[in-house]
């Protein structure tokens, strides 16, 4: 059975409005608030919280992470004695999440004692019986949604819907900034004009035998290009590289046999 026949009209109606706050979006708090809220809002949870830093372990030490809900007023707390130990930054946790995009409290066993605490001591007194949480590969880092409830659970459709989600967010927010100082990242900064030259012909639909044709390089010359254009980018297929090209707004080489400023038509 597909998943869209699995899950409820409501169910796929939230993944599409999450989504859609996606596709404007450059970064910075605004990205942050706008997620938080429609996570909170189509998925009816409680508490969301949004984390972000340069590398997995600095997400836990955001200096200003937005939090919402009963979360909000335990930053102080959080920081001060609970950020090391908390149960989503343990070695299993991070495997699930940068793996799968998607973890739920209830599929870690056999906490450390920290983490025990952290759950018993902190979340539970708090109302926030109920953990899960989404991580997304940012353009200058990366994020953790967190999201907390007293008495909100995940059935079986419903963790199937958040791992969709998080699945199609993962493909759309690795060109958004987590951070405030920063609201837009070009892709392809960092490619060479060569390299630039294959990605926009890849964005273009054309495959690897075209390429080659069209500029003059042997197919495994392209195999390697785009090889290398995604370990730059961080893009993992053809359809992320060429979603980030459309963001990106301009284009750097001609089409051979297209005079500059011609149409496709002329």
């Amino acid at each position: 059975m597909a998943w869209q026949d699995q899950l409820s009209r409501r169910q796929m109606l939230g993944i599409l409005a999450v989504l859609e706050q996606c596709e404007d979006a450059t970064g910075g708090q605004g990205f942050k608030e706008s997620l938080v809220e429609a996570i909170s809002t189509h998925f009816r949870v409680r508490d969301v919280t949004f984390f972000y830093g340069r590398t997995f372990p600095e997400i836990f030490h955001d200096p200003a992470p937005l939090l919402t809900g009963a979360a909000e007023p335990l930053l102080d707390t959080y920081q001060e004695s609970w950020q090391d130990k908390d149960v989503f930054a343990l070695p299993q946790a991070r495997r699930v999440l940068t793996g799968n995009g998607f973890a739920t409290l209830h599929e870690l066993s056999r906490l450390p004692q920290p983490q025990r605490s952290y759950v018993v001591d902190y979340l539970n007194p708090n109302d926030m019986d109920t953990a899960s949480a989404m991580h997304l590969p940012l353009a200058d880092g990366e994020a953790l949604i967190g999201m907390f409830d007293q008495v909100r659970s995940w059935d079986d459709t419903d963790e199937l819907a958040v791992r969709i989600l998080a699945r199609q967010l993962r493909t759309r927010t690795v060109t958004i900034t987590g951070s405030v100082d920063r609201c837009v990242v070009d892709p392809l900064e960092h490619l060479t004009p060569r390299q630039v030259e294959v990605a926009e012909l890849v964005s273009d639909g054309l495959s690897n035998a075209e390429i080659a044709r069209e500029l003059s390089l042997s197919e495994l010359s392209v195999k390697k290009y785009i090889s290398r254009i995604f370990g730059v980018t961080g893009h993992r297929n053809r359809s992320e590289l060429a979603t980030a090209i459309l963001r990106r707004g301009h284009r750097t080489q001609v089409r051979l046999g297209q005079a500059p400023g011609a149409g496709a038509g002329v």
